[in-house]
């Protein structure tokens, strides 16, 4: 039995993110703080497809719909990496790659995000309640 819940991680970290987001980056002006927090959202958001690829076997919609809301957490922060990737590459010309990516990226934090953290949400609590059952 596991004792760590990715999925549920991921989504609590990602209703973090929000709120100090929305509550102390953007008045403080602290762009640089909401890139890294962004990056490790994303980071959380790849540990969750991990650990939900790996229990494929055992699927069940819990296991796909973490699967699915870290693929929407992680997607955005790897766009916007990719991208500022590609435009150190290039020297700081904006090329169509770059463009599409950023505006992935952009897009997909202001909708795939949210979705991704309630669909992590959902299966993780559920996960953690099945387990508690479990135990009891």
């Amino acid at each position: 039995m596991k004792t760590v819940n990715p999925t549920m991680i991921a989504g609590l970290a990602g209703v973090l993110y929000f709120i100090l987001l929305t509550l102390f980056f953007s008045i403080q002006g602290m762009e640089i703080a909401a890139e890294v927090a962004f990056g490790i959202v994303t980071i959380f958001g790849i540990v969750a497809v991990w650990d939900n690829f790996r229990d494929r076997n055992n699927s069940s919609w819990t296991t796909w719909t973490g699967l699915v809301g870290g693929l929407l957490i992680a997607v955005p922060g790897l766009c916007l990496l990719l991208g500022n990737l590609v435009l150190l590459a290039t020297n700081g010309a904006p090329t169509t790659i770059v463009n599409t990516l950023l505006s992935v990226s952009a897009i997909g934090a202001l909708f795939l995000l949210p979705a991704g953290i309630v669909f992590c949400l959902i299966a993780g609590f559920n996960r953690f309640y099945t387990a508690q059952r479990a135990r009891a």
